[in-house]
């Protein structure tokens, strides 16, 4: 009797390591893991196979020749300093500009100053527009439309109203 006892005992205790094993410990767990790693693989060569990225695309600026003070454009792609060659001088003298609108008298004009910034020539201090005597910042803003233009203050002639006309409108 207690040989069977013990061949029972030990029938049990085999079975009940068998299903401490788990369902991925079979044939599907194999399959799982074959899956999971094919999948890891191909990632991994997407990723390092991928396509460079392109390069940037040359950004058009207006720049001031500092020496002969005429604007000009140009483009700087990625990794371009200033100064640029200026046209206009042949040296190595244009810098990007910020464009100031406004007119001493607090107005807005139509067509801008341009202005060099001085940290951009590697000066220190504010940079003050020449015109008008304000402050020159990167991104200057432009002035908003409620600000009247500087040539709409321009005394217009004294004309004559507009025609009376010839006819009378039929009645």
């Amino acid at each position: 009797m207690a040989k069977q006892a013990d061949s029972t005992h030990q029938q049990m205790a085999q079975s009940s390591s068998a299903t401490r094993n788990g369902p991925l410990s079979g044939p599907l767990g194999i399959a799982l893991f074959v899956a999971l790693f094919a999948s890891a693989g191909y990632l991994t060569y997407r990723t390092l196979t991928t396509a460079p990225i392109p390069p940037t695309e040359p950004v058009e600026m207006t720049f001031l020749c500092i020496e002969t003070m005429k604007p000009f454009e140009g483009k700087m792609v990625e990794g371009d300093k200033w100064p640029v060659m200026s046209p206009h001088s042949g040296k190595l003298t244009g810098y990007p500009v910020e464009r100031c609108y406004w007119t001493k008298d607090g107005k807005r004009k139509k067509e801008p100053t341009y202005v060099v910034l001085n940290e951009s020539m590697g000066k220190s201090g504010d940079t003050i527009c020449p015109d008008c005597g304000r402050l020159v910042v990167g991104h200057n803003p432009i002035p908003t439309e409620d600000v009247p233009l500087a040539d709409e203050d321009i005394p217009k002639e004294d004309k004559p109203a507009a025609p009376s006309p010839t006819t009378q409108p039929a009645e």
